[in-house]
């Protein structure tokens, strides 16, 4: 083989002439671009190669990866949201594992928030609504993922201005298949992601509710470009319970609405997938746009996630200070831009 490329089997190679052939890196794997090899020839189509450590430490850690290579075989038989897995071997070291997966060119949505920053509430509604229509069936099917976050939902193409998004979600290497309702009860998943009932460790175990959770954290990062309880403490702030909104971003009613309702303490409480799939803030024609006049001390909203509050039956719900602020109902604008509610706002504070 042509100085350049690694063999990581008789039938892949991993580009090495440049950095980019790396493309991700976690704890117990490595993701890279890799090509296949057809009579010595090498195709032009370009894979992603995900090589798994296995761990002394780990129980059962050959086993759950083949329960997640067959599930993501099982789920990509009819779900096209799901990406395809085209084969799998050991390594050359017996304590590595291949999987060659379908390459998304877009990247993950975790880096383009990263580098983009927020996203407008529609560009959300289009990337976010085939995930929640997706994550109503597997649920219905009793899997739970357990590590949703956006850094494992790809974009199979590159954003382009006038094209929807094509979104594929990936690594289910800590799903779950709940049997007769059972709960799940490990400990696992992504800590800016992970719901207050798995941080709880107790013998109650916790549901697939806690994919809702981490919903409502993507909502929450690519609307405002941070996460919700961004915190080195990140078990502390979800204790503390309160969710900041900002005055930077004008976000509608629809999406504060079910960012609150995805993000309630008590599971029970919490929406389920099969709502959210029918809330408003993807099923609207038009946003009402979630205003409010702050004086300088008054630069966010803060809400405590064990209110079960309703925004969209009741606008005042919130019950912010009358004489620091506007009533909130008095700034309900109809299908309005940003642009137009800046205008509107900037020409009433000059009188």
């Amino acid at each position: 083989m042509e100085k350049g490329y690694e063999n990581i089997s008789k039938d892949y190679v991993i580009t090495t002439y440049d950095y980019t052939h790396k493309i991700g890196r976690g704890a117990f794997a490595d993701v890279y671009r890799c090509r296949k090899l057809e009579n010595g020839l090498l195709r032009p189509e370009i894979y992603v190669a995900k090589e798994i450590r296995l761990q002394r430490n780990i129980p059962n850690m050959k086993s759950r990866i083949s329960r997640e290579i067959d599930l993501m075989f099982q789920l990509t038989r009819d779900q096209s949201f799901v990406v395809k897995i085209f084969d799998h071997f050991q390594g050359r070291n017996p304590n590595e594992i291949y999987i060659i997966m379908e390459y998304c060119e877009g990247g993950d949505l975790e880096r383009y928030v990263e580098e983009n920053g927020p996203l407008a509430e529609d560009d959300i509604v289009d990337i976010l609504r085939p995930v929640a229509e997706f994550f109503s069936k597997i649920h219905k099917r009793g899997i739970m993922h357990r590590d949703l976050k956006l850094a494992n939902l790809l974009l199979a193409k590159k954003l382009v201005e006038g094209e929807k998004p094509k979104i594929k979600i990936t690594d289910f290497g800590l799903a779950h298949v709940m049997r007769n309702e059972e709960l799940a009860h490990t400990t696992c998943g992504t800590p800016l992601y992970m719901a207050p009932e798995i941080w709880k460790r107790d013998e109650k175990g916790y549901s697939n509710k806690i994919d809702v959770w981490a919903f409502g954290n993507m909502l929450y990062k690519m609307m405002y470009g941070e996460y919700v309880f961004e915190d080195v403490n990140v078990e502390k702030k979800i204790k503390e319970g309160t969710i900041r909104f900002t005055k930077l971003r004008f976000a509608s009613m629809e999406a504060i609405d079910l960012m609150l309702k995805c993000l309630r303490r008590d599971p029970v409480k919490r929406i389920s997938f099969d709502e959210i799939v029918t809330h408003p803030f993807f099923t609207r024609k038009e946003f009402k746009i979630f205003t409010k006049m702050f004086d300088c001390y008054y630069g966010y909203i803060d809400v405590n996630i064990d209110n079960s509050y309703d925004l969209l039956k009741d606008p005042n719900c919130l019950k912010l200070p009358e004489d620091k602020s506007q009533a909130l109902d008095k700034h309900i604008l109809y299908g309005r831009c940003n642009e137009e509610v800046l205008k509107e706002l900037n020409k009433n504070s000059s009188h």
